[in-house]
């Protein structure tokens, strides 16, 4: 786990990040703009079968906030596309471990889509890495220096955010990013895992240091646990109580937030710098996060990666 002698008392850049991205509708039209190149309303909407209101929130959302912009498709001006900006652009290595995440622990048997780097051809796994050492990162080997002063505001910000089924994300066609974000990918089951790391375990822990209410705290504990995310455990002197432990399956979950947290201190953290400083204890170095080919251990940007999805 991430180890320190004080928690922080706040939300790290996960928090101010999912006020930007919102819930898993997000990470699909991401999805589509990053991969597809998609930059019309209706290609978003067709693409994902997504509401035509709600895909409109969600635009108007990364369009104020700098993920994306609206130009003009043609001379006269008439129409306008959503374009990633340099911001966006950014949200990358996201995508990318939620893909893998995905496809290793939320597969039926298939495989929705590939993400291949054109320079060796090799698919890319795994590549979230440390940008010194570039060594994939183990949770348990990574410590953090809190700056956080206050604490979390969860429940006023997300209160309005849903969780999204599987079947909706993936109307239109198989993802492993859909399948991740129906796991994880709504704002409260993201905060209870970024807690995890943290070493939380108790309900009334999660709740305290979330401010989330009890019957939503309850059902996001539920549907993590159904997932084999987490898992109970007696609490050592109190055997009647239960905690919440992280699975394999939860621990791999882990270059998710890594990379959200990096965008976040990259983009939203302003002048103050980053809230959260992580070290990766194996090089000791502050951690930042790099997108590596794991297969000839080049550096990978969006113009070098080639998306294959499923017919």
């Amino acid at each position: 786990m991430l180890q320190n002698e004080m928690l922080p008392e706040s939300s790290c850049s996960v928090e101010r990040s999912f006020e930007v991205l919102g819930g898993a509708w997000t990470f699909l039209v991401l999805r589509e703009a990053l991969f597809d190149g998609v930059v019309q309303f209706d290609g978003f909407q067709s693409n994902l079968g997504i509401a035509r209101e709600s895909l409109k929130r969600v635009l108007r959302r990364l369009v104020r906030h700098g993920v994306l912009e609206q130009r003009s498709l043609n001379p006269e001006g008439l129409r306008k596309g959503y374009f990633l900006t340099n911001q966006g652009r950014g949200l990358l290595p996201a995508l990318v471990a939620a893909l893998n995440w995905g496809e290793d622990w939320a597969s039926d048997g298939s495989t929705p889509e590939r993400l291949i780097h054109k320079e060796c051809g090799h698919k890319l796994k795994n590549a979230i890495v440390c940008s010194h050492c570039h060594q994939p990162v183990d949770p348990r080997d990574v410590s953090f220096e809190s700056r956080i002063k206050r604490r979390s505001k969860g429940r006023e910000k997300f209160a309005k955010m849903r969780y999204v089924e599987q079947a909706l994300l993936e109307r239109q066609r198989p993802c492993s990013i859909a399948r991740a974000m129906a796991t994880i990918g709504d704002p409260w089951s993201f905060l209870i895992i970024r807690e995890c790391f943290y070493g939380i375990r108790r309900f009334d822990a999660f709740q305290h240091r979330l401010s989330i209410a009890s019957n939503i705290l309850t059902a996001r504990l539920k549907r993590l646990v159904s997932a084999e995310v987490l898992r109970t455990a007696p609490v050592p002197d109190y055997p009647h109580r239960s905690e919440y432990r992280l699975t394999e399956k939860g621990l791999a979950l882990y270059a998710v937030p890594l990379a959200i947290i990096a965008w976040g201190d990259k983009w939203l953290a302003g002048s103050k710098g980053p809230p959260l400083l992580l070290t990766h204890k194996s090089c000791g170095h502050q951690f930042s996060v790099e997108l590596r080919c794991r297969s000839c251990e080049m550096a990978v940007t969006l113009d070098d990666i080639a998306y294959q999805a499923s017919a």
